[in-house]
C-alpha cells in the first residue's frame, strides 16, 4: 500500500474520531478548573449621565459638576462679505454661546469650537466652522484652546458653514463626552398671500 493512499484512507478517521472528540465538549456540567486566578473582578466605570431634552435658549445646564453652558442666540445669515461658506446653496449661521467654569471644578477646562455642533431634523450634524475670519460676529467664542478658570466665564459666537434652506433644530454642546443641547426657535412662518 503507498503511503498516499494511506495517508487517504486515514484522513475520514481522524476525522471522524476529531468529530466525536468535539462532539463531547458542548454537554454536561463543566469540570472545576485546578487552576486558580487572582484578578480581582472588574468594575464597571461610573456611568455617565444621558443628555436630558433639550432646553430654551438662556437656559444653564451644568455639565460634569464642571461647566454651566448655555446658548443665548442664533442668526441664519450671519455673515455678509468675508469667505464663502460652501458649495452653492450654503450660507453662514452663528450662535451666541457662554460656559462657565465652577468656582467648583476640579480639573482643567479648555473652551474652544470643536465641542460645538448643530444638529438637524433629519439628525444630519453639522461642526463649527475650522476656519475663523475677521468677517465673522464678534465678540468671538475662543476659537483655539483657551483655558477657563473656576469661577470665569466665556462668552461670543461661533460660526458655521450650514445649508441655506435648512434651520437647525438644536445646537449641542458636548465637551470631554458629555451632552448638553438647546432648541433653536423656528422662525416665524410668513403670511401667506392676502385673499382681499
Amino acid at each position: 500500500m503507498s503511503i498516499r493512499r494511506a495517508a487517504t484512507a486515514l484522513v475520514p478517521l481522524l476525522f471522524l474520531a476529531g468529530g466525536g472528540l468535539l462532539a463531547g465538549c458542548g454537554g454536561g456540567s463543566p469540570k472545576p478548573s485546578a487552576e486558580r486566578t487572582t484578578s480581582k473582578p472588574k468594575s464597571s466605570p461610573a456611568a455617565r449621565p444621558s443628555a436630558g431634552p433639550p432646553v430654551a435658549f438662556g437656559q444653564k445646564t451644568t455639565l460634569g459638576a464642571t461647566v454651566e453652558a448655555t446658548t443665548l442666540s442664533y442668526k441664519q445669515p450671519s455673515v455678509t462679505g468675508g469667505p464663502a461658506a460652501g458649495p452653492s446653496g450654503y450660507t453662514w449661521a452663528s450662535a451666541d454661546v457662554q460656559v462657565c467654569t465652577l468656582a467648583s471644578a476640579k480639573s482643567r477646562v479648555n473652551v474652544n469650537w470643536k465641542a460645538w455642533s448643530l444638529r438637524y431634523e433629519d439628525n444630519s450634524v453639522v461642526p463649527a466652522s475650522d476656519k475663523n475670519d475677521d468677517a465673522f460676529p464678534r465678540p468671538q467664542y475662543p476659537f483655539a484652546d483657551h483655558v477657563v478658570a473656576p469661577g470665569q466665564c466665556v462668552r461670543g459666537w461661533i460660526t458655521f458653514s450650514v445649508p441655506a434652506s435648512q434651520q437647525p433644530t438644536t445646537i449641542e454642546y458636548a465637551p470631554q463626552g458629555l451632552l448638553a443641547s438647546w432648541t433653536v426657535p423656528q422662525p416665524a412662518a410668513s403670511p401667506g398671500p392676502s385673499t382681499s
